[in-house]
């Protein structure tokens, strides 16, 4: 798979998954989606419509598949729909969006014991404040930049050796603890992707940097481009021969640990391994606790609001979506303009969000949209799609100065927030919740620019246009602001469970 450097207005992102000439690919499935929704809308059966569409694109599924992929994004589209509504309701009532959230989690919980309760508000809590801590790489660094490569497959994997070496450090009494390096507030340039420590003496006795290109070509080239001199490198099973002969003076492995100070170790991943992961939440990293009550569930909840709202906030600083798919449509026509345009300036836009998500689902199994792992529950993508589809009608109304910045940002939040409860709550389920959560914070920015910035171009160019200035004019501020929240979110977290801790000490210690 060929990478490609994306230089936009605020970043210089390199991305392993989506390039432009997939850009490119995905942008004639969509337009074969809306093209044939144009064609029959409104007056469109949106179920038998959808069906016929996945039968045309995706041959091999049955007729029970195409039935049930058709009706399933129907039904999260309205969910979704439903619970944005709420939620902007309760925001015209002064009510917050993290409160919305916390009353909504325990009126979906009524009946399940306070310790389920606990551990799985914590659960979802944890793996979207993982996911948020991993994009901040992508977002901003201490100096000042954004130039960060883009490696989910990366991230995926530091957080699999981690796993696996403390388990095999505690099942051998071994001194030593490995642990990904999340930030504060922010990443250094060229900051550590993990580390191994003396778990008595907090000393560093190894420092790791991850690359899993898609090829060895590829992960050299990731290499090449940071300074890493310090570290040791960690690449697939595959890839470590060839990796090790472009860096003859370097340490590269595909596990870590394994060294005379330290002779426990990780096992080596290949990159298909790491793109099964991608699926699912990685259990050992969150770690239950089984001492929750009503109080602080509820501040839990609370967080939990504030992590999805800060995915939100950290979605407006990542723009190269919006670029791709500005080169994408670039002198390619456009059809069903009228049909979008009105369903975004009246808000009757079922029509359009299904017609995007069967097309994201359709790119997504053909890997064309590799950020997205195949097999990706419809519910999942459906509520990508209506998060995207509304943060587009939002950067329309920041262009055209019908709201200010701040506004535009609380209302990226709410959407966002709307999407966490149903991913968490909704019909989709809760493994499936936890584990889309566990992407959605780091693919969904890009993926999201790509398709939000190609349905404000089917609009109309000029829409288009408007689109990609309202996402350029929002990164400024919300760059300052996700330097300084973060910091907040943390603490408020680790406050909640220090508070949990003492409290059930002190009473069955």
């Amino acid at each position: 798979m060929e990478d490609i450097r994306v230089q936009s207005a605020n970043a210089d992102f390199e991305i392993e998954g989506l390039t432009e000439k997939e850009a490119k690919e995905f942008q004639k499935i969509l337009s074969r989606f809306v093209k044939s929704y144009s064609a029959k809308a409104p007056d469109a059966d949106l179920k038998d419509w959808l069906h016929t569409q996945f039968k045309e694109e995706l041959p091999d599924l049955s007729d029970d598949e195409c039935e049930r992929l058709s009706q399933e994004t129907l039904d999260n589209i309205k969910e979704f729909d439903d619970n944005l509504e709420s939620i902007n309701e309760a925001a015209r009532k002064g009510v917050s969006k993290e409160n919305w959230l916390a009353d909504k989690i325990a009126a979906a919980s009524v009946g399940v014991a306070v310790n389920d309760y606990g551990n799985y508000i914590n659960l979802i809590d944890r793996t979207i404040g993982m996911a948020n801590s991993q994009m901040l790489r992508a977002v901003i660094r201490k100096d000042g930049g954004i130039r960060q490569e883009f490696n989910l497959d990366g991230f995926i994997a530091e957080q699999a050796h981690v796993n696996k070496f403390n388990m095999e450090a505690a099942l051998q009494n071994s001194p030593f603890r490995a642990e990904v390096c999340v930030p504060d507030s922010a990443y250094a340039a060229n900051s550590f992707d993990a580390v191994i420590k003396d778990a008595a003496t907090g000393k560093i006795v190894h420092q790791y940097q991850f690359k899993f290109g898609a090829t060895a070509e590829d992960t050299i080239r990731l290499l090449k481009s940071g300074e890493y001199n310090n570290q040791r490198f960690v690449v697939p099973a595959e890839q470590v021969a060839d990796v090790q002969k472009a860096f003859p003076g370097k340490s590269v492995e595909a596990y870590i640990g394994g060294t005379d100070k330290v002779s426990v170790m990780s096992e080596g991943l290949t990159k298909e391994q790491v793109k099964e992961m991608q699926l699912k939440v990685q259990d050992e990293s969150i770690i239950p606790r089984n001492d929750w009550n009503t109080y602080n569930t509820k501040a839990l909840a609370l967080n939990l609001g504030k992590q999805a709202a800060f995915t939100g906030l950290q979605a407006a600083v990542i723009t190269v979506g919006f670029d791709l798919a500005a080169k994408a449509v670039s002198g390619e026509p456009i059809e069903g303009e009228e049909v979008i345009s009105v369903a975004l300036e009246s808000g009757a836009d079922a029509g359009v969000k299904a017609a995007v998500t069967g097309a994201v689902k359709v790119g997504v199994e053909k890997g064309v949209i590799a950020l997205i792992p195949k097999g990706t529950p419809i519910g999942a993508i459906a509520t990508l799609v209506c998060v995207t589809v509304e943060n587009v009608k939002i950067l329309g109304k920041l262009a055209k100065g019908e709201i200010t910045l701040i506004e535009a940002l609380d209302m990226t939040g709410r959407n966002t927030v709307a999407m966490t409860y149903g991913l968490g709550w909704g019909k989709i389920g809760m493994v499936a919740g936890a584990a889309a959560l566990s992407w959605i914070p780091i693919a969904g920015p890009i993926v999201g620019g790509l398709v939000g910035g190609m349905v404000g171009y089917m609009a109309g160019s000029k829409f288009g246009e408007v689109i990609y200035d309202g996402a350029k004019k929002i990164v400024t501020t919300a760059k300052k602001i996700v330097a300084s929240a973060w910091e907040g979110i943390k603490s408020a977290a680790n406050n909640i469970r220090e508070k949990v801790s003492d409290f059930f000490g002190k009473v069955f210690g």
